[in-house]
């Protein structure tokens, strides 16, 4: 189940039609968030839904 303020990795890849390998990247390359809940053992990394916000707000910004 999905908490409501939060974004899952399926969710993010889904949004922007990327792998979760691009998103890593984007980590570094972009200034895209950390997630706040890293996943491990087949559990999906949390990104909280304002952070994602901020950060697309920011890219409409500089382009």
């Amino acid at each position: 189940m999905n908490h409501p303020e939060m974004y899952t990795t399926s969710d993010l890849c889904d949004r922007y039609g990327r792998s979760s390998e691009t998103l890593k990247r984007w980590q570094t390359s972009r200034g895209f968030p950390r997630p706040v809940v890293q996943g491990g053992h087949g559990a999906q990394s949390r990104w909280r839904r304002s952070d994602i916000k901020a950060w697309e707000d920011r890219q409409t910004q500089v382009a």
